[in-house]
Protein backbone atom coordinates (compact mmCIF):
# COMPACT_ATOMS: atom_id res chain seq x y z
CA UNK A 1 0.00 0.00 0.00
CA UNK A 2 1.31 3.44 -0.59
CA UNK A 3 1.73 5.91 1.62
CA UNK A 4 -0.92 8.73 1.80
CA UNK A 5 0.44 11.85 0.70
CA UNK A 6 0.62 15.09 2.97
CA UNK A 7 -2.52 16.51 3.65
CA UNK A 8 -2.10 20.32 3.74
CA UNK A 9 -4.18 21.30 7.17
CA UNK A 10 -5.38 24.76 8.25
CA UNK A 11 -5.81 25.06 12.11
CA UNK A 12 -7.38 28.23 13.23
CA UNK A 13 -6.74 28.54 17.30
CA UNK A 14 -6.27 31.57 19.21
CA UNK A 15 -5.41 29.61 22.46
CA UNK A 16 -1.47 29.03 22.23
CA UNK A 17 -1.51 26.13 24.60
CA UNK A 18 -4.26 23.82 22.78
CA UNK A 19 -2.23 25.31 19.59
CA UNK A 20 1.08 23.80 20.65
CA UNK A 21 -1.01 20.63 22.11
CA UNK A 22 -2.38 19.99 18.59
CA UNK A 23 0.44 20.53 17.02
CA UNK A 24 2.77 17.90 18.83
CA UNK A 25 -0.45 15.49 18.26
CA UNK A 26 -0.60 16.32 14.78
CA UNK A 27 3.63 15.61 14.81
CA UNK A 28 2.82 12.06 16.80
CA UNK A 29 0.41 10.72 14.04
CA UNK A 30 1.61 8.14 11.59
CA UNK A 31 0.25 10.53 8.60
CA UNK A 32 2.12 13.23 6.88
CA UNK A 33 0.70 16.33 7.49
CA UNK A 34 1.68 20.10 6.18
CA UNK A 35 0.41 22.15 8.93
CA UNK A 36 -0.67 26.18 9.17
CA UNK A 37 -1.63 27.45 11.82
CA UNK A 38 -3.36 30.91 12.36
CA UNK A 39 -3.99 32.22 15.30
CA UNK A 40 -7.23 34.38 14.97
CA UNK A 41 -10.03 34.35 11.99
CA UNK A 42 -9.15 37.41 10.24
CA UNK A 43 -5.42 35.97 9.41
CA UNK A 44 -7.09 32.97 8.26
CA UNK A 45 -9.43 33.92 6.41
CA UNK A 46 -7.23 36.52 4.32
CA UNK A 47 -4.83 34.03 3.43
CA UNK A 48 -7.89 31.87 1.90
CA UNK A 49 -8.95 34.96 -0.18
CA UNK A 50 -6.87 36.29 -3.45
CA UNK A 51 -5.78 39.29 -2.26
CA UNK A 52 -2.63 39.60 -4.18
CA UNK A 53 -0.71 39.49 -1.10
CA UNK A 54 0.48 35.87 -1.44
CA UNK A 55 -1.17 32.91 -3.54
CA UNK A 56 -4.10 31.98 -1.33
CA UNK A 57 -3.83 28.54 0.92
CA UNK A 58 -5.21 25.62 -0.62
CA UNK A 59 -6.18 23.13 1.99
CA UNK A 60 -7.46 20.14 2.12
CA UNK A 61 -8.76 20.41 5.77
CA UNK A 62 -9.30 23.15 8.09
CA UNK A 63 -10.08 22.66 11.57
CA UNK A 64 -11.63 25.61 13.32
CA UNK A 65 -11.75 26.11 16.92
CA UNK A 66 -15.35 27.26 17.56
CA UNK A 67 -14.72 29.50 20.24
CA UNK A 68 -13.27 32.35 18.61
CA UNK A 69 -12.50 35.79 19.89
CA UNK A 70 -13.64 38.67 18.14
CA UNK A 71 -15.00 36.68 15.13
CA UNK A 72 -17.11 33.53 16.09
CA UNK A 73 -17.03 30.46 14.86
CA UNK A 74 -19.96 30.36 13.20
CA UNK A 75 -19.68 33.55 11.00
CA UNK A 76 -16.27 31.82 10.63
CA UNK A 77 -17.36 28.71 9.05
CA UNK A 78 -20.56 30.54 7.40
CA UNK A 79 -17.27 32.60 5.78
CA UNK A 80 -15.81 29.40 4.81
CA UNK A 81 -18.62 28.07 3.27
CA UNK A 82 -19.16 30.89 1.15
CA UNK A 83 -15.92 31.89 -0.10
CA UNK A 84 -14.74 29.86 -3.25
CA UNK A 85 -11.40 28.83 -2.27
CA UNK A 86 -13.03 26.76 1.25
CA UNK A 87 -16.56 26.06 0.06
CA UNK A 88 -15.36 22.61 -0.79
CA UNK A 89 -13.14 21.83 2.25
CA UNK A 90 -14.10 19.37 4.90
CA UNK A 91 -14.00 21.81 8.15
CA UNK A 92 -13.42 19.99 11.42
CA UNK A 93 -15.12 21.93 14.24
CA UNK A 94 -13.50 21.78 17.71
CA UNK A 95 -15.14 23.03 20.67
CA UNK A 96 -15.26 23.11 24.46
CA UNK A 97 -18.69 23.10 23.93
CA UNK A 98 -21.40 19.83 23.67
CA UNK A 99 -24.40 21.46 24.07
CA UNK A 100 -26.73 20.12 21.15
CA UNK A 101 -27.59 23.63 19.59
CA UNK A 102 -23.83 24.16 18.94
CA UNK A 103 -23.01 20.69 17.70
CA UNK A 104 -26.65 21.19 15.70
CA UNK A 105 -26.04 24.67 14.43
CA UNK A 106 -22.32 23.69 13.58
CA UNK A 107 -23.73 20.93 11.13
CA UNK A 108 -26.45 23.13 9.08
CA UNK A 109 -23.69 25.71 8.59
CA UNK A 110 -21.89 23.40 6.98
CA UNK A 111 -19.19 21.59 9.55
CA UNK A 112 -17.83 18.00 8.10
CA UNK A 113 -17.31 17.01 11.86
CA UNK A 114 -17.53 18.21 15.33
CA UNK A 115 -15.54 16.73 18.02
CA UNK A 116 -15.37 17.85 21.62
CA UNK A 117 -11.93 19.41 23.10
CA UNK A 118 -12.47 17.78 25.54
CA UNK A 119 -12.61 14.03 24.03
CA UNK A 120 -9.92 15.16 21.49
CA UNK A 121 -7.43 16.19 24.19
CA UNK A 122 -7.99 13.33 26.41
CA UNK A 123 -7.09 10.99 23.26
CA UNK A 124 -5.57 13.45 21.06
CA UNK A 125 -3.51 11.51 19.34
CA UNK A 126 -5.91 8.80 18.81
CA UNK A 127 -8.22 11.02 18.00
CA UNK A 128 -6.16 12.83 15.05
CA UNK A 129 -5.10 9.76 13.46
CA UNK A 130 -8.37 8.32 12.59
CA UNK A 131 -9.43 12.03 11.71
CA UNK A 132 -6.35 12.06 8.90
CA UNK A 133 -6.63 8.55 8.46
CA UNK A 134 -10.93 9.38 7.24
CA UNK A 135 -9.71 12.00 5.30
CA UNK A 136 -6.76 10.61 3.71
CA UNK A 137 -7.48 7.15 3.07
CA UNK A 138 -11.29 6.62 2.91
CA UNK A 139 -13.05 9.75 1.79
CA UNK A 140 -12.25 11.11 -1.58
CA UNK A 141 -11.33 14.99 -1.21
CA UNK A 142 -10.95 16.87 -4.85
CA UNK A 143 -7.32 17.77 -6.10
CA UNK A 144 -6.01 21.63 -4.65
CA UNK A 145 -4.07 23.03 -7.33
Amino acid sequence: MNSPSPLRIIVIEDNSDHAKILKWAFEQTNHPTHLTFFPDADSALGRLSDDGQAPPLMPDLIFLDYNLPRMSGREVLTRLKAHKNSKDVPVIVLSSSEREEDVRYAYELGASTYISKGVILNELRNSLQAVLDYWSTIAKLPRRS
